[in-house]
């Protein structure tokens, strides 16, 4: 006997969760497990573990651990804190300029940074210490001006063009230092001196440069 051919009905369109290779959901056992599938995504704590569980797709990626410093810098600050020419000296040579205003951030490694920049052989941390200079606590106001001082007495380098605009900054901060008058005095003689130090390289005008702190 001939297959009885009934009339053509045409085909479903596929739904989302049918297309993308799941297959397709059929009858009522179908629908029981979507429903299910409802639930537990609607489920706070289903979601919340599955957002933050071990291995989970979507799980939120971890903080990196701390990574210990290096123990032979860390010898190095050690060392240096006893404020000694030698591992001050070695100290800058190690972490560079930006390294040590970088540390200085820690208020225990502070004034070693302060004092250790000195060391640089650079003019691009003028800035830094006129600032410590003028808002610092007075030892570090001391040992930002004598650091000053000590990158002021470097013979000029082939490189020095390199730092003219921390040059122009440090020693605008530094005249404003030294012509405010309701600093200590210690400051402002000690920012005078470094201005003075680098006049040859234009670090102030001299009709800017105050006189009141001249010795009379």
């Amino acid at each position: 006997m001939a297959p009885r051919v009934g009339p053509r009905v045409a085909p479903l369109p596929a739904s989302p969760r049918q297309s993308g290779g799941r297959g397709r959901v059929q009858g009522r056992g179908g629908l029981v497990g979507l429903g299910f599938v409802a639930l537990l995504c609607g489920c706070p704590h289903h979601a919340s573990s599955s957002a933050g569980g071990e291995g989970g797709v979507d799980a939120a990626p971890q903080a990196d651990a701390a990574v210990p410093g290096d123990p032979r810098v860390e010898e190095l600050w050690t060392r240096a804190k006893e404020g000694e020419a030698d591992d001050l000296a070695r100290l800058a040579d190690r972490e560079g300029s930006a390294g040590l205003e970088e540390r200085a951030k820690d208020p225990a490694y502070r004034l070693t940074a302060l004092r250790a920049v000195g060391f640089v052989r650079a003019l691009d941390p003028l800035p830094w210490l006129a600032d410590a200079a003028t808002n610092g606590t007075d030892p570090e106001a001391d040992a930002a001006l004598a650091s000053a001082a000590q990158l002021a007495s470097e013979p000029r380098r082939s490189v020095d063009p390199e730092d003219a605009l921390e040059l122009r900054q440090g020693c605008d901060t530094l005249l404003a230092l030294a012509k405010d008058t309701k600093r200590p005095r210690a400051r402002r003689v000690g920012a005078l001196r470094v201005i003075r130090m680098l006049d040859d390289r234009g670090c102030a005008k001299p009709g800017d440069v105050p006189t009141d702190l001249d010795d009379k």
